[in-house]
């Protein structure tokens, strides 16, 4: 404070610390598997047109996501998902098989899915969540099916664009090993989203 006013940039940066932010708990893909969906994302930029394709490093499985977390409530997050994290031991997963979301023809989200590790995947996100709820968070009202991601179509696909998607159904990345979960804050962009790390939550360590 000066002169009896009030420190505004003081002000300007708490606005900021507590702001509403757009915010998930996901685990990270790693490397090989990283480079080989970068790969992939460049392969499908060439070949299908129209798709707001994600960037490498938006290449994730969500467990649960907030559109306006209160920054206030990034410590009761950690707090609730620590846990739950840490009591699962660390595994491998396997990503592989396009998918869209609806499967109506009207796609909206171009995903990868699982051809391993969606079992502890599963009863991972259903722990977290679980804990989450306990501490006030609403649960996620959709049944989960974990998958990664790539793109969302600007306009409907045609026919032409649909096969050129399909022609990759058969893709696969190589294993990816499962060790944290991340609390991610998005900062949305004319190029696309931009992702920061708010927190690592380690999976337990095989003995």
């Amino acid at each position: 404070m000066r002169d009896g006013e009030p420190d505004r940039a003081g002000a300007d940066r708490f606005a900021v610390a507590v702001a509403a932010m757009r915010a998930f708990l996901a685990i990270p893909l790693t490397s090989p598997a990283l480079e080989a969906g970068t790969e992939l994302l460049d392969d499908l930029r060439a070949a299908v047109g129209a798709v707001r394709w994600v960037r490498p490093e938006g290449l994730h499985l969500t467990l649960h996501f907030w559109p306006a977390l209160d920054g206030l409530d990034v410590t009761r997050v950690v707090d609730a998902a620590r846990d739950p994290v840490r009591r699962h031991p660390r595994y491998e997963m396997t990503l592989g098989g396009l998918g869209a979301f609806p499967r109506d023809g009207d796609e909206r989200v171009l995903w990868l899915g699982m051809r391993s590790g969606e079992a502890q995947t599963v009863a991972l996100q259903g722990d977290v969540e679980t804990a989450l709820e306990s501490a006030g968070f609403p649960r996620e009202q959709r049944a989960y099916h974990p998958h990664l991601t790539l793109g969302r179509p600007r306009a409907r696909l045609d026919d032409a664009t649909r096969v050129r998607w399909r022609d990759f159904a058969g893709f696969a990345l190589p294993p990816c090993a499962v060790e944290e979960v991340r609390l991610y804050r998005s900062h949305p962009g004319p190029g696309g989203s931009r992702y920061e790390v708010l927190e690592r939550l380690p999976l337990d360590a095989p003995a």
